[in-house]
């Protein structure tokens, strides 16, 4: 049985993985949002699977809330075997535009898709090492790629570029010893932050996502994927 964890599991590819994960049966779930009484689908699929789904309250920009949640897990479970980092946030055009830019809207993007899922994954990271092939995936964009050339969403671009540089420092850090960790671009999404108009709906991203974490070995240690498994340039 897979013990998995999924932050910002209350819409777009995250509920869609933890719909998909919960109807395979063979897993313990923890799906993981800021305001769990908010997250009416989520809170039914938790009644339909009742032994298998654990709905729990995280903010990844809370560290009293990381640890809270970390200590809620270690009370049900004694390893996790898949870390799904999801949780994140585009910003607003002050975070986006040039001559709209702050300081505070630009590090409140960054803080929360690069810093906190270091933080997430360092609270959980004793599951982590007694999990049966242990793997912390990011949820990252093709935009963190250095590579990309385009202008706009400077904040997003800038947190998934320092998100993908946490996940490779993680592969190779000695206190990480025997987890695999990987990097992933889940593709132009039709979510509340791809829009209408993007490529791939949730179903498509997250069933090509899933395949590709059950594939992850320690040879895949600090790379960075497309969702169909292709790798990307940092």
């Amino acid at each position: 049985m897979q013990r998995i964890l999924i932050t910002g599991s209350n819409r777009g590819i995250g509920f869609e993985l933890v719909r998909q994960y919960v109807g395979d049966g063979d897993v313990r779930l923890f799906a993981t949002c800021r305001n769990p009484d908010e997250a009416q689908q989520l809170q039914e699929l938790a009644n339909l699977y009742a032994s298998q789904l654990h709905v729990l309250q995280l903010d990844i920009t809370d560290e009293d809330s990381i640890a809270a949640a970390a200590a809620a897990v270690a009370a049900k479970v004694d390893g996790l075997d898949l870390l799904i980092n999801n949780a994140g946030i585009g910003g607003d055009d002050h975070a986006r535009l040039m001559g709209q830019l702050t300081a505070s809207e630009v590090g409140k993007v960054i803080a929360t898709n690069a810093v906190s899922p270091l933080i997430v994954t360092q609270a959980f990271r004793t599951l982590m090492k007694r999990g049966s092939n242990p793997r912390v995936v990011m949820i990252s964009s093709g935009m963190g790629s250095l590579q990309r050339i385009a202008g706009r969403s400077y904040a997003y671009r800038m947190s998934k570029a320092a998100m993908n540089m946490a996940a490779r420092v993680l592969a190779f850090d000695e206190a990480m010893a025997g987890v695999t960790t990987a990097t992933v671009n889940p593709g132009w999404v039709q979510t509340d932050m791809g829009g209408p108009k993007a490529v791939l709906t949730p179903e498509e991203s997250a069933s090509a996502l899933r395949a590709l974490f059950k594939r992850l070995t320690p040879a895949d240690n600090g790379k960075f994927f497309q969702y169909d498994g292709s790798e990307l340039p940092w």
